[in-house]
């Protein structure tokens, strides 16, 4: 039977958050399918990796995303199949049961969120980001961004530029845009109450307030940040839920 006929849609008034470390995904892979749960394709891609380290977190994505999509549908996890948006964005084919799914890693987390009536995105970096990556915020961040930056103290400012570019990637993700968007053609910012706002001259006005991003910290070693297209029928920003893989998604009787 249907689950979404059964129970209300967990999704209806909220955005849930998978969280998977890296150490945990061949546990992962043999509780749930493993290589056998990929398709051909993706077998053979994971395969030209070179790197085990990179197999391991693309194997971790996949196997996250078919678990995580299946949770709110009929579908079993080997029957999804994804494709690349124009922007290099992964899509779910065919019917997505009004799902919008987006994920991303990096060393040691593997993240992905889901929506539905909704447009999602989302990005990991650990936390505070090294010296050599904060050389290029002069040319990813606004004007304004790198004044704000440079005035947060010195033990803060790997934290700072952290939560920048998670939130400003989370939102070209959810956007579809990805990379291909200049982070220096739009700007976000803190308000006073603690949030995020998105400041960016391409989002048509009656729009606006619909767009809400958010930078939480999993783990105290990682800025995970999250952009959220809400739809119009919402009364406020959406809640965002971080929910863990291994402990709601393995198959019942898998050992702890």
């Amino acid at each position: 039977m249907d689950p979404e006929v059964q129970h209300p849609d967990p999704l209806a008034d909220s955005a849930d958050v998978w969280l998977l470390a890296e150490e945990d995904v061949e546990r992962f892979a043999a509780a749930t399918g493993g290589l056998e749960l990929l398709t051909d394709e993706e077998r053979a891609r994971h395969d030209r990796l070179l790197f085990p380290a990179a197999r391991l977190r693309f194997l971790g994505a996949r196997l996250l995303s078919r678990q995580v999509l299946s949770l709110y549908t009929a579908e079993p996890p080997d029957s999804w199949r994804f494709r690349t948006g124009k922007y290099g964005r992964p899509q779910v084919e065919g019917a997505s049961w009004g799902l919008d799914f987006n994920i991303t890693h990096t060393n040691g987390l593997i993240a992905a969120i889901v929506v539905r009536g909704r447009i999602a995105g989302v990005d990991a970096e650990a936390t505070p980001a090294r010296p050599e990556a904060m050389q290029f915020a002069p040319k990813v961040f606004t004007p304004l961004e790198n004044e704000v930056l440079r005035r947060n103290r010195d033990d803060q400012r790997g934290h700072a530029f952290a939560d920048s570019w998670v939130a400003k990637e989370a939102y070209t993700k959810a956007t579809g845009m990805g990379m291909c968007r200049g982070f220096d053609a739009f700007s976000v910012h803190r308000l006073r109450d603690g949030g995020l706002a998105v400041v960016d001259d391409e989002i048509p006005e009656p729009e606006r307030p619909l767009w809400q991003v958010h930078v939480l910290q999993v783990w105290d070693r990682f800025a995970l940040g999250v952009a959220i297209r809400a739809s119009e029928d919402d009364a406020g920003p959406l809640p965002v839920r971080l929910r863990s893989a291994m402990a709601e998604l393995l198959p019942e009787g898998t050992p702890s």
